[in-house]
């Protein structure tokens, strides 16, 4: 074995070791770590600049990313494609595209990745003049473009597209069925389900859930209880296909068989049980969850709400901002509710201003709610500054304080006049 030999080989195996260190870094979010591999390299082959790269682009920082590929000593369509694939990953699409139009050579990758860009953007018609073009598709290509297809609601193209594929793995056929499912086309997904046969859990959770979401619930539930195996969605979509029905006992039921009572869920029984009034199995739920969410505490929340427990609406409020947990909309505008129902002017400012620190306070439905609030709270010039505010439609609640509704009207009638409001058609419906 000659010394030249012997030396290429240990230069190949130090940028193989070197190449595989800063991926596993990268893995593991140690992007300095990465970077002090990459630059204790003495001999960097392109594999270990490829890989550097591809950890900035993993790690979100595509500009970093960029600078390192612009020092590159050499490329190879590996460089190209990991950029533009990180571009792409990073929402970048225009300039990934301006990095495509260059590129010396493209493969598959390449293509596939623009496509897949336009796609993730909502650029569809772009995705599909891209599509066209390629001068080769295979299955990722051709799957792409049919899922950019359905989600712009374009069935009947998605399935003339369906129906040109040279061939049809599971992820395609799953799709196509999910479209149809959207669409509430259950036959047309039915038939291509039955013809399939491999058939994968998301597969058969797409039928289950495209049955609840019509209303057909019990089609769904035959379907659930033959499925070799169920995922927290297949579990999910069952149980709220009950509760979208009404049908509270089967949900209920389901609920306590489910081996493993996921988030999700528990939200959605906490919701239902708050619905039609059962507010203590609302909290049994809630207080037996091993985790929670903003959505898990909004919705207990919004049980004591609606229930008329705005003491205890509040309590909770307060015990979530002990945890550290986040404020969401729903959960702001309960809470707001409960300021206007007891008129507890300092609460509701304190709900005002975490809806401006959110950036919430234009909604029209916060607005409303603060217009509600401020006037119960005898507020009226606050209640017409946030009036005056722009917002497409604001709703007044008058008819909840019927008392007030002469001095809200009169306060508000310059303003009501520009919306078009006649006076009249408020004033008198409260007297008749």
């Amino acid at each position: 074995m000659s010394i030249l030999y012997r030396t290429y080989c240990t230069l190949m195996r130090s940028e193989v070791s070197c190449s595989s260190q800063i991926a596993r870094y990268a893995r593991l979010g140690q992007i300095e770590n990465a970077r002090r591999v990459f630059d204790q390299n003495p001999q960097k082959g392109i594999s270990s600049w490829n890989a550097i790269i591809a950890c900035y682009i993993q790690n979100s920082q595509p500009s970093e990313a960029r600078k390192l590929f612009d020092q590159m000593p050499e490329r190879n369509i590996v460089s190209w494609n990991g950029l533009i694939s990180g571009y792409v990953k990073n929402r970048m699409v225009n300039e990934a595209r301006k990095f495509f139009d260059i590129m010396p050579e493209r493969n598959v990758v390449s293509w596939t990745a623009m496509v897949r860009g336009y796609v993730e953007e909502g650029l569809i018609s772009e995705a599909e003049s891209l599509f066209w073009r390629m001068p080769e598709r295979n299955m990722v290509s051709w799957t792409v473009m049919l899922g950019g297809l359905i989600q712009d609601g374009r069935i009947d193209e998605a399935r003339e597209l369906f129906d040109k594929m040279p061939e049809k793995d599971v992820v395609a056929r799953t799709n196509m069925i999910g479209g149809y499912c959207q669409e509430g086309r259950m036959e047309e997904a039915r038939e291509l389900f039955d013809e399939m046969r491999h058939r994968n859990v998301i597969t058969w959770t797409a039928m289950v859930s495209g049955y609840a979401q019509s209303w057909r619930v019990d089609i769904a539930r035959k379907l659930f209880e033959v499925m070799p195996e169920k995922n927290e969605v297949s579990w999910t979509a069952m149980l709220l296909g009950y509760t979208q029905c009404g049908r509270i006992e089967e949900a209920s039921e389901l609920f306590d068989a489910m081996p493993v009572k996921y988030v999700a869920c528990c939200n959605a029984m906490i919701h239902v049980y708050g619905q039609s009034g059962e507010v203590a199995k609302a909290r049994q739920v809630f207080d037996r969850m091993l985790e929670k969410d903003d959505g898990s505490w909004s919705a207990i929340i919004k049980v004591y709400e609606r229930n008329g427990c705005e003491l205890e609406a509040l309590n909770l409020f307060a015990l979530m901002h002990g945890k550290g947990v986040r404020s969401n909309f729903p959960c702001l505008i309960s809470v707001l509710s409960v300021c206007a129902s007891l008129a507890m002017l300092d609460h509701g400012r304190q709900i005002h201003t975490e809806l401006v620190k959110y950036q919430f306070d234009y909604d029209v439905h916060v607005a409303s709610s603060l217009i509600t609030m401020y006037m119960k709270c005898g507020e009226l010039a606050k209640a017409e500054q946030v009036f005056n505010r722009p917002s497409k439609c604001i709703q007044i609640d008058i008819l909840t304080y019927p008392e007030e509704s002469h001095l809200v009207t009169v306060a508000f009638h310059p303003l009501l006049i520009v919306a078009g409001i006649s006076l009249t058609e408020i004033i008198l419906p409260l007297y008749y």
